[in-house]
């Protein structure tokens, strides 16, 4: 006889899944790609923004739709953000049709993939990783080219496109995000989705994108074999980052001290001064509000140089991921990082190449340092 101690854990049927899954609001938009058969396209809801450094997306698509074959055939889509008047396109590219793209106006990506001209926003990306989950491929992609349009987006919400309103709520990643950055998982440890989901008290769904945004920060890997591994950090990894951001800056000043224009270096003032502001005494007054004004007050310093390539290389350097990794784990610091780099823009804007590259000698032995010393608080790895 069966019994509530031996029955087995009760199943949601998928009627019911779709019902209650339904009352989730979500953006809707259009996945496009194009490959050697033409061009395909298919309605998405289960879309989202993955991470800022370096920008990500994340598209989960149906394995059983031919645009999904197509995606990872051609590495690449777009994601057309569709707006509160595309109700229509949301239905026509939601079922099978002879020629979903007939009467559009579209426009060619840089991949070759339609991109819908009307849309709220169109967001370019190329595949750099798949996973598959059940029935679905997710698709994580690193965003080639994005634009927006000012408008209200079309919203998907218990069955039916219409508008809802409301902000993403980050607070499962931030939490998992802190958990990591306090040692709560050793380096090397494998984080199991189940076990992150229970510990974090969420859905599966919800520790997946913590896991995913954890991914793109830097703090954890996806191992083919192990899963989501927690990455060790030590001084070895801090000092090369910290060595090629410099070797970079210094480039920059060797090419445009002296010859920055006044309204650019008043933007570099500007980046220097936000920045400054947000470490007071020896503490950060808000330490993501600091690492995103130091990230952009370095970017200003090396967009001096009006080189893509340059740009391209600073950013490669994930050098957010590496100062989350040190800095992050306590709110306590020095001015002197402050003093440094203002010795960078003071060198800069007097023309003086000689005091912004001591400069940045100096802040880089300083984030060298400093590390240094939290690895010897936290046992030598995080």
């Amino acid at each position: 006889m069966t019994t509530p101690e031996t029955a087995g854990t009760p199943e949601v049927d998928s009627a019911t899944f779709r019902h209650v899954v339904g009352h989730l609001p979500s953006g809707v938009t259009l996945v496009t790609t194009h490959g050697p058969e033409g061009d395909f396209g298919m309605t998405a809801s289960s879309v989202t923004s993955l991470s800022v450094d370096p920008p990500m997306m994340l598209a989960c698509l149906n394995r059983s739709s031919s645009t999904c074959t197509a995606v990872s055939r051609s590495g690449a889509y777009v994601v057309n953000v569709l707006g509160q008047g595309h109700g229509h396109l949301a239905s026509q590219f939601a079922t099978q049709g002879a020629d979903k793209f007939s009467g559009l106006r579209l426009t060619r990506g840089v991949r070759g993939a339609p991109v819908l001209a009307d849309a709220l926003a169109r967001i370019e990306c190329e595949v750099v990783e798949e996973v598959s989950a059940a029935t679905h491929t997710i698709f994580l992609g690193r965003v080639v080219r994005a634009e927006a349009e000012e408008g209200s987006p079309l919203t998907y919400f218990r069955g039916g496109f219409g508008r809802f309103e409301f902000d993403r709520d980050d607070e499962v990643y931030l939490h998992a995000r802190q958990r990591v950055l306090e040692r709560m998982y050793a380096a090397d440890a494998v984080l199991q989705l189940d076990d992150l989901a229970f510990q974090l008290g969420v859905d599966k769904a919800a520790a997946f994108y913590a896991l995913t945004r954890l991914t793109a920060d830097g703090l954890v890997r996806r191992d083919p074999n192990r899963g989501y591994v927690v990455v060790p950090f030590d001084a070895r990894t801090s000092d090369a980052t910290f060595d090629a951001r410099a070797a970079i800056e210094l480039g920059v000043i060797d090419m445009v001290v002296g010859r920055v224009p006044a309204d650019e270096l008043t933007e570099l003032r500007s980046r220097f001064e936000a920045m400054a502001a947000l470490l007071v005494g020896e503490r950060f007054v808000d330490f993501d509000r600091y690492l995103d004004a130091n990230y952009a007050f370095h970017e200003g310093l090396v967009s001096l140089a009006h080189s893509a390539p340059l740009t391209t290389a600073f950013a490669q350097l994930h050098i957010k991921s590496v100062m989350t990794r040190s800095f992050g784990v306590t709110p306590v610091t020095s001015q002197s990082f402050v003093e440094a780099q203002r010795g960078i823009t003071e060198g800069v804007e007097r023309g003086d190449s000689d005091a912004a590259r001591a400069a940045v000698y100096r802040y880089t032995d300083l984030a060298k340092q400093r590390v240094r010393q939290i690895l010897d608080q936290t046992g030598g790895r995080l």
